[in-house]
């Protein structure tokens, strides 16, 4: 009895829930007067440029880096991450353009230390950034996951953990 009671009390409540959708008549303008627009936004709306969260959306802008700092101890490991990541984005379709950009900024960044503080391990990091470009620009996923897996040794050599 009490299940009944239950199953008849939801039922009512979600009934009371229901949402009504009124559908435009003939009348309803299909597009919209935009007034108070800010200033140097009338060629974004003229473009018919995609608008996303209320954002419109420029898929020509560059974008947004930051900039690196730290020693090599610091960005290694980031670049390992971003690493780990491009085999699987050269398999699926990802965005291994820019996950590869992320790597060889921070290649450019640490270079000149461990050219001056670790020689050795120069060619071999050197290699990792040239397998990774390889993977991307012929689709070899192999490649990336071979670069990761040498960049991940390098970093443990360069870490002392090795």
């Amino acid at each position: 009895m009490f299940r009944k009671l239950m199953v008849a009390g939801c039922s009512l409540l979600l009934g009371a829930c229901a949402t009504t959708v009124n559908e435009p008549d003939a009348e309803t303008p299909s597009t919209v007067d935009v007034t108070d627009v800010p200033e140097g936004a009338e060629p974004a709306l003229e473009s018919g440029e995609l608008i996303d969260g209320g954002v419109i959306v420029d898929g020509d802008a560059p974008s947004t880096t930051i900039a690196l700092t730290g020693s090599a101890t610091d960005l290694l490991p980031e670049m390992s991450i971003e690493m780990s990541r491009l085999g699987s984005q050269v398999a699926e379709g990802g965005d291994d353009n820019a996950t590869l950009a992320r790597i060889e900024q921070i290649w450019e960044r640490i270079r000149p230390e461990i050219e001056r503080d670790r020689p050795e391990l120069l060619n071999g990091l050197g290699a990792t950034i040239v397998m990774a470009r390889t993977a991307v620009e012929r689709t070899r996923p192999a490649d990336a996951d071979k670069a990761f897996s040498l960049l991940t040794d390098l970093v443990d050599q360069f870490t002392g953990d090795g």
